[in-house]
């Protein structure tokens, strides 16, 4: 038996469950500080994880505050971005296969203008677009440097959120005159 190839699973899958608990950590604990009923919080977790960032009038619908839903369904994005690159990050250590689709991709992406002139930028507007479970793997593909990635996501999905924060309170504003 291969003791190291166990013990390098081991430590990571131990990231990526330490990743995962992010995205309820924070939150539950606000909640709890707060006063804020936690099956509503939990229900905002789980809506940003299926709907994103349109989980924002959601969390506006259960009557939570607005900032609160901000900074839960910005928590919940974090972690599904951290989460996704430890994940690919450890299949592409282990996988010749991955690796070598890996470093195709990369060749292709260096020939493309589009990437050449905005790159690592380009995450910005594309969170909106394709979301935050797309734009890691984007990210991981071409090889960008990990942190600015990450804080290019989160800063694209925390502008949609917060676009869709306020169109939310306006529009509930507007139904209850």
């Amino acid at each position: 038996m291969n003791y190291t190839k166990i013990k390098t699973w081991i430590i990571g899958l131990n990231k990526i469950f330490w990743r995962s608990i992010l995205a309820l950590g924070i939150p539950i604990s606000i909640s709890a500080v707060f006063g804020i009923p936690i099956p509503k919080t939990l229900s905002l977790i789980v809506s940003t994880f299926t709907l994103e960032y349109l989980a924002v009038p959601v969390g506006i619908g259960l009557g939570l505050n607005p900032v609160f839903v901000l900074i839960t369904v910005t928590s919940a994005a974090l972690s599904v971005v951290l989460l996704l690159l430890e994940i690919f990050d450890t299949v592409g250590e282990k996988s010749r296969w991955v690796s070598n689709f890996l470093s195709k991709s990369r060749e292709k992406a260096q020939r493309s203008k589009i990437i050449r002139k905005y790159g690592m930028y380009g995450l910005v507007p594309a969170v909106s677009f394709l979301g935050f479970y797309v734009c890691p793997a984007i990210a991981w593909i071409f090889g960008w440097r990990r942190d600015y990635a990450v804080m290019l996501i989160i800063a694209g999905f925390a502008i949609i959120s917060t676009i869709m924060l306020l169109a939310s309170i306006g529009i509930l504003g507007f139904i209850s005159g």
